[in-house]
C-alpha cells in the first residue's frame, strides 16, 4: 500500500507545481470587451478576423474625445428617436445608426437588420436608412442591399446595450470589411 501511495503524492505535487507556475492570461475571454448592461460606455469587435477596440482621438480644441459615445438621438429631419452609436480611434472608427420608423420614445429589444442602400450619407442626399460603417484610410465601408449587418438591442432604457455585426462595401475600390462578434454598452 505505501508502494501506491508515494507515487500518487509525487505526481499530485508535481500537478499542483506546474499548474501554479503556468501564467495566467492577462485578458480573459476574447480580449474585447465583455458585453455588459450597464451603460460602461464600451464597445469592442472583430474587423477582419482581428480584435478592434477604439482608443480615442486627440482633438486640438477640446482635448480628448472618448473612445464611445451613444444614446437616442432626435433631429428635425427625422422624427421620432433613433440610436446612434459612434467610435473615434486614430486608425478608424464604426458608427452604428438605427433609424425608428415608428416614432415611439424607445426602441424595443429585438434584431434589426441594416439590409438598404442609403446613399452618399451627407444629409439631403438620398435617403437615410439605417447604416453601419467603417471608415479607414480616408474611406468609408457601409452597408446597403447587399452588404448586409443587424444590430442586436438586449437593454434599451436608459443605457443601450447589444451585440452587431456587418459588412462594409465601397464601390471605388470595391473592397469589403468583414465586422463580426461587435458588442457595445453605451449611456
Amino acid at each position: 500500500m505505501k508502494t501506491i501511495i508515494k507515487p500518487l503524492l509525487f505526481i499530485a505535487v508535481l500537478l499542483t507545481i506546474i499548474s501554479a507556475s503556468c501564467k495566467k492570461d492577462s485578458t480573459p475571454g476574447d480580449g474585447l470587451p465583455p458585453l455588459t448592461f450597464e451603460g460602461k460606455n464600451t464597445i469592442g469587435c472583430k474587423i477582419n478576423g482581428v480584435n478592434w477596440v477604439p482608443k480615442g482621438i486627440s482633438d486640438f480644441g477640446t482635448g480628448i474625445r472618448y473612445p464611445v459615445v451613444g444614446s437616442y438621438y432626435g433631429h428635425p429631419f427625422f422624427p421620432g428617436v433613433h440610436i446612434l452609436i459612434k467610435t473615434n480611434s486614430p486608425d478608424g472608427y464604426i458608427e452604428l445608426f438605427w433609424r425608428n420608423y415608428s416614432g415611439n420614445n424607445l426602441i424595443s429589444t429585438g434584431k434589426y437588420y441594416f439590409n438598404k442602400s442609403t446613399g452618399d450619407i451627407a444629409f439631403g442626399i438620398g435617403e437615410i436608412h439605417s447604416y453601419a460603417f467603417y471608415h479607414t484610410n480616408g474611406k468609408a465601408y457601409f452597408t446597403d442591399s447587399l452588404h448586409t449587418g443587424w444590430i442586436e438591442i438586449l437593454k434599451s432604457d436608459s443605457v443601450i446595450s447589444g451585440r452587431f455585426e456587418f459588412d462594409g462595401y465601397n464601390s471605388s475600390d470595391g473592397k469589403v470589411y468583414h465586422i463580426t462578434e461587435g458588442r457595445f454598452d453605451v449611456k
